[in-house]
């Protein structure tokens, strides 16, 4: 039987990045994860946010989560990985569970648990910003206020 335990690996990238510089990071990172016989739980897109502070120039980073349950020796080679990128800024992974054997995870109802605990992707300042300041010149075009009625009669 194999012994393994639940992680998460919390990592920050550029903020520019394509979508497909990310799904090769991600690609990478399963096909070492499979071929150590661990499950990927979830990776999830939190978003743009500013960083407490600068890192290679940069000021705000985009962060990832990545949930897997593995033997303790992938940890190694998932880090590894991460180092190997110029577009990961920072990275941290936490032991979620001792070890255990993989049949006692029930893989489903431990994807639900982790798709309730994490939460979603964030707006940074800059989207909340575009999101307002696109919405309030819709609500002024709808406004009924004296100046519409005045052109209107």
């Amino acid at each position: 039987m194999m012994l393994v335990r639940m992680y998460e690996t919390i990592f920050i990238t550029r903020p520019d990045l394509e979508a497909d510089v990310i799904e090769k990071l991600h690609q990478r990172l399963l096909k070492a994860l499979e071929s150590i016989g661990g499950v990927e739980l979830k990776l999830a897109d939190w978003g743009k946010r500013k960083l407490a502070y600068e890192i290679d120039r940069q000021k705000k980073g985009n962060y990832w989560y990545f949930g897997y349950i593995s033997k303790p020796a992938y940890v190694a080679e998932c880090e590894r990985q991460l180092k190997l990128s110029v577009d990961v800024l920072r990275f941290q992974t936490v032991v979620l569970s001792n070890l255990e054997q993989m049949p006692t995870f029930d893989i489903e109802i431990e994807r639900k648990r982790v798709e309730s605990l994490t939460p979603e992707r964030e707006e940074d300042e800059e989207e909340q910003y575009l999101r307002r300041s696109m919405s309030g010149r819709r609500d002024d075009d709808d406004d009924d206020g004296p100046m519409d009625e005045e052109v209107r009669g």
